[in-house]
């Protein structure tokens, strides 16, 4: 009998106490107990599928992992085969990632893509996705606890195929299951998922006798020395990343606001000279408007004088055709009175 971090192998996790350092939601953890777990893996592609055992002829993990020759960087998504004409792709998803939706459909199309060059479209087996997480991942979408997404028409509805699809298990959302989650044993992989405690698990594992082998496993690689410094390597690794891509982000975020806020600055900065200068030609044309109006006064005041020296024109014309009218009369007169002083003689 060997002896691990000082206590021998016959232990099992029913004698385990306290926090569980490495759960199911560490994915070295979940991909080890599940390619371990016959029985492991029947019951949760059995509850995700909502199918019974009986509809399990053969499972196939087709990228098994070998604890002596992984490292941190280990992709450790469960890729397998069910009953050799389906395959399924099971991932844990427990960091914030902005591009999973793309990142997801990425994975997706490369499962997909099953046969060879020159093979016949036929044999392309039918491909799910299965994301179990606790994170937001799709912000915009209806809360669900296990959704569902497929290719369809957006007017009909109607589906056009179930070979390709994608399917959310959201950990946090165990109070909005259905009755159908519950009877297909959802629910309590949520909670086995979630558990952080040998309490909390031997809980759930008490009526479920096929759960024991998990605990055991799970127990057996918390303490073991290799195995633990594998999973803390992985978990600061993946932390370390999402720290980095975290930072990344906040760092392209902040120097975006920057710049907005400077190209905000500028906007008003141009918008204000905008106005000042519109301000400008109000007032321009409003000294334009006001001399053109003294312009028309003027010539309103020239045209009243034009007309009142026309006046005064034609009344001394008037008066000069008067005056020779008269002169013309004393002319005449003067004329009259010569001829008769003339006469007279």
């Amino acid at each position: 009998m060997t002896e691990v971090n000082g206590k021998s192998k016959n232990l099992t996790y029913e004698t385990a106490t306290g926090e569980i350092e490495f759960t199911l939601m560490s994915d070295m953890m979940f991909h080890y107990v599940m390619q371990k777990s016959e029985n492991a893996l029947m019951g949760l592609v059995c509850a995700l599928k909502g199918i019974t055992p009986k509809d399990v002829k053969k499972l196939l993990v087709t990228n098994p992992i070998d604890l002596n020759s992984t490292g941190k960087e280990t992709i450790m998504d469960i890729k397998l085969t069910l009953n050799n004409d389906e395959i399924l792709n099971i991932e844990l998803q427990v960091y914030p990632d902005k591009y999973w939706t793309s990142r997801s459909i990425l994975y997706l199309c490369r499962a997909y893509d099953n046969i060879g060059s020159g093979e016949d479209y036929s044999l392309i087996k039918p491909t799910t996705l299965f994301c179990i997480t606790d994170q937001k991942l799709l912000p915009n979408a209806t809360e669900e606890f296990y959704s569902k997404y497929r290719l369809t028409n957006l007017k009909s509805h109607d589906l056009y195929t179930d070979k390709f699809g994608i399917n959310v298990l959201q950990l946090n959302h165990i109070d909005i299951a259905t009755e159908e989650d519950i009877s297909n044993n959802l629910v309590f992989w949520a909670k086995l998922f979630n558990a952080t405690t040998w309490e909390e698990f031997k809980a759930l594992a008490k009526d479920h006798p096929d759960i024991k082998e998990v605990g055991n496993l799970i127990f057996e690689l918390n303490y073991d020395n290799r195995a633990k410094d594998l999973l803390e390597g992985q978990r600061r690794y993946r932390e370390q990343m999402n720290s980095q891509y975290t930072a990344g982000y906040t760092d392209a975020a902040e120097k975006f606001e920057q710049e907005i806020s400077k190209k905000d600055a500028t906007i008003a900065d141009n918008k204000a000279t905008i106005a000042a200068r519109d301000a400008t030609i109000a007032d321009n044309k409003a000294t334009i408007a006001a001399r053109d109006a003294t312009i028309a006064d003027n010539k309103a005041t020239i045209a009243a004088r034009d007309a009142t020296i026309a006046d005064n024109k034609a009344t001394i014309a008037a008066r000069d055709a008067t005056i020779a009218d008269k002169n013309l009369e004393i002319e005449t007169l003067k004329a009259k009175l010569k001829e008769y002083e003339q006469s007279k003689k």
